[in-house]
């Protein structure tokens, strides 16, 4: 589709261009036919008209052409961005801030688009120039040249200025991502700093922030305005000098009204096009700049303009239920040599090697900092391995990331993100309703009581990152958003963290009521520990020990140590 719209707006603005000049060409007529008794002056003035109304006509054509391009050209840099962060291993920070990433979104899109537009019609502003003077050369050579010359040292002196513009926007561009930054870190921090009486600090640095950005900004926009009065002024300056050269001429007659009507028209169209050269020239490198920002943002791997299916219906439908293929259930799965140290603190995990055999239920504990989190991240991908394997079924995991999705596996995180919508919404999270059995994701979530006391149900609307939630219901949310997608392993980090004993102990009821559940869960829980068919006891990153409760209570002093440190009245004595 690109491609046809690029040609869409060349032809368009390319016969706009023709037709004005036509119609500069028609005025010449016109005067030159003035005193005679014909029908000319009438012919000419005619044509005039209708060359003019005609380049008018004609913006809808490449006018339409841009509004195509744009569509498609931001549509695909966003969707490629996107494609580019979703590839990353998800536990990995971005490379700049929220804040930051939404400008890149918005503003280096829109810009970098705006300048690529821009240059197909260069070309042809380029063209047109380049036969408008070719034409004039052949009237009067030595006006032709004087006037290509005095075009020339505007068209320099705008350069000049627009670099200095792009200097500047780069400068506007970092501080507005500073401030929007800044702003997102303390909208999302008020009772922090509310607590800590850090208010009037964090406002006074906003406002610094924004104090930076203004000065900056007056820079640019200060240059902006000195280009507008050249652009305004400077051709005609030119062509005043044009008319001065000319008057000798035409006192001798061997200049006459309508070669002058015909240089004066046709010298104001190119000046006008050299503005549209010229700002395209002085962008190249801000659109350099932008592409880089958006490619780090991308993970600098991702073709940003690769091909994409595009879909501009208003309505996105729901996204279907997985396929269940035989191979997607779960016999067993192995893990041999496991590894990953963070870069920044060189801590992780380091050679864990386990097996989850179908239908049992494995808890991985230890100390805080123990590598836990570390272990089950590494484990879907969402941090990059260093060494080690992953098995389903026997068969290597290449792409662990792309691998452990639904139908084979849910995972709800330690700390688990809720979205703005209904509570309904963030259950289905894009699936269709008919392909989720919403009453038993609920029911095993236990979160049927809740819901029975929202105003609306399953309807009710939870707020930017369910602030209207408890965290005990946030985190049974989550489950609930796991549940209904109803995978052959279920992986839990710390979910019953938020919860009283008596909620965590019917959850787990619950949860080992599901037949045929494969389980692997993050918990120093008592009531998680006494239900485990297998325990992974982690120190530092390694696996020290690994069997039911029993036996490493007999056999091992960090299990005993950690045992003892677990609070008593945690302990829900759940009957297996």
């Amino acid at each position: 589709m690109t491609l046809p719209a690029v040609l869409l707006a060349t032809f368009g603005f390319g016969l706009g261009s023709a037709l004005a000049a036509l119609a500069a060409v028609m005025t010449s007529r016109f005067f030159a036919a003035l005193p005679g008794g014909t029908q000319e002056p009438v012919q000419y003035a005619i044509a005039f008209l209708l060359a003019s109304v005609a380049a008018q006509l004609s913006d809808f054509i490449w006018q339409a052409g841009l509004t195509l391009m744009d569509r498609i050209l931001t549509t695909l840099l966003r969707i490629n961005m996107l494609r580019g962060i979703y590839r990353r291993p998800g536990a990995l920070p971005l490379p700049v801030t929220p804040g930051e990433a939404i400008t890149r979104f918005r503003d280096d899109v829109l810009e970098s688009c705006f300048y690529i537009h821009r240059f197909p019609l260069s070309l042809v502003d380029v063209a047109t120039a380049a036969g408008i003077f070719a034409y004039l050369f052949t009237v009067q050579p030595l006006l032709a040249a004087l006037g290509a010359a005095a075009i020339a040292g505007v068209f320099l002196a705008m350069r000049k200025l627009q670099e200095n513009i792009v200097l500047y926007r780069d400068q506007v561009m970092e501080r507005t991502e500073a401030v929007t930054g800044y702003l997102g870190e303390i909208l999302s921090a008020v009772p922090v700093l509310q607590v800590a009486g850090a208010v009037p600090d964090a406002l006074r640095r906003f406002r610094d922030l924004n104090q930076d950005r203004e000065v900056v900004s007056l820079k640019e926009r200060l240059q902006w305005g000195l280009l507008f009065a050249l652009s305004e002024n400077g051709f005609y300056v030119a062509l005043g000098l044009v008319i001065l050269a000319a008057a000798p001429l035409l006192a001798r007659g061997q200049f006459s009204p309508a070669q002058f009507a015909l240089f004066q028209m046709l010298l104001q169209q190119v000046g006008w096009r050299m503005w549209g050269v010229s700002e395209s020239v002085a962008q190249l490198r801000a659109v350099g700049v932008y592409q880089a920002r958006m490619a780090e943002l991308a993970g600098g791997d991702q073709e940003l303009v690769a091909g994409a299916r595009l879909d501009f219906r208003e309505e996105i439908p729901p996204e279907p239920a997985p396929a269940r293929r035989p191979e997607d259930a779960l016999e067993v799965l192995t893990v041999a040599g496991l590894t990953y140290r963070h870069p920044e603190t060189g801590r992780g995990i380091a050679d864990v090697s386990f097996t989850l055999p179908r239908g049992s239920f494995t808890v991985i504990t230890g100390r805080i900092g123990s590598g836990k989190t570390t272990l089950v991240r590494t484990l879907l991908g969402l941090l990059p391995a260093e060494a080690g394997e992953v098995r389903w079924n026997g068969q290597v995991v290449t792409d662990p990331m792309a691998f452990f999705t639904p139908p084979r596996i849910a995972y709800t995180p330690q700390v688990p993100r809720i979205f703005s919508g209904s509570l309904r919404a963030n259950i289905l999270l894009g699936l269709a309703e008919s392909d989720v059995d919403m009453e038993e994701a609920v029911a095993a979530a236990v979160l049927e009581p809740d819901v029975a006391q929202f105003p609306c149900g399953l309807e009710t609307e939870v707020g930017s990152r369910g602030v209207k939630l408890s965290g005990g219901q946030v985190q049974r949310t989550a489950a609930a958003r796991m549940f209904a997608r109803q995978p052959a392993l279920l992986v839990l980090d710390d979910i019953s963290s938020a919860l009283d004993s008596e909620t965590e102990a019917e959850l787990w009821r619950r949860l080992f009521a599901r037949e045929g559940a494969t389980v692997l869960c993050v918990s120093n829980r008592r009531a998680a520990l006494e239900r485990a068919d297998q325990i992974l006891l982690l120190d530092e990153g390694r696996l020290v020990a690994a069997g039911p409760l029993p036996e490493l209570l007999r056999t091992s002093p960090a299990m005993r140590e950690l045992w003892t440190a677990i609070a008593p009245d945690e302990k829900a004595g759940i009957a297996r």
